[in-house]
């Protein structure tokens, strides 16, 4: 019952939010407001996707001879690889987890060799040159290639 609450009085539901789960909206507040519901789903069904991903960018800087760790927590790691090859080690992320890689290098060919814990039906993903980008998922156990511009696969 919520007519009598206050909503900072309600149950916090927690993380156990189900796609069926409703959220209470007020339709058209600046001019005839009406109460409506919308369930979690259909909400998180029309976020746009740049959104997900406005966060800020890992950047990488290869220098020939050190591993760096990508991380799993920005959904973009852009890789500087202008002087150098580089190796990009990737732990293994959250199920449903999209990762992107671009080679921002500003000019040359030195590859950017990006290798998964668990990669899919290779061993390592390779940008090498300005412009080139790989993105994956990660989905059971395992991160998948979904695309990218010119990248190549060892």
């Amino acid at each position: 019952k919520m007519a009598d609450k206050k909503i900072t009085q309600l149950t916090d539901l927690g993380n156990a939010l189900a796609s069926v789960d409703l959220f209470h909206i007020v339709d058209d507040p600046s001019g005839t407001p009406i109460n409506k519901k919308v369930s979690a789903s259909s909400v998180f069904n029309n976020i746009p996707t740049f959104l997900g991903m406005k966060q800020a960018s890992q950047q990488i800087t290869t220098d020939g001879s050190t591993v760096t760790a990508a991380d799993v927590t920005s959904a973009i790691t852009e890789i500087n690889a202008t002087n150098q090859a580089g190796t990009i080690s990737l732990a293994n992320g959250s199920d449903g987890q999209i990762k992107t890689f671009i080679n921002t290098s500003t000019s040359g060919t030195f590859a950017a060799t990006i290798t998964p814990t668990s990669l899919r039906g290779h061993t390592s993903m390779v940008i090498s040159g300005p412009g080139k980008t790989v993105q994956c998922i990660f989905k059971n156990g395992a991160w998948n290639i979904l695309g990218g511009n010119a990248y190549t696969v060892v």
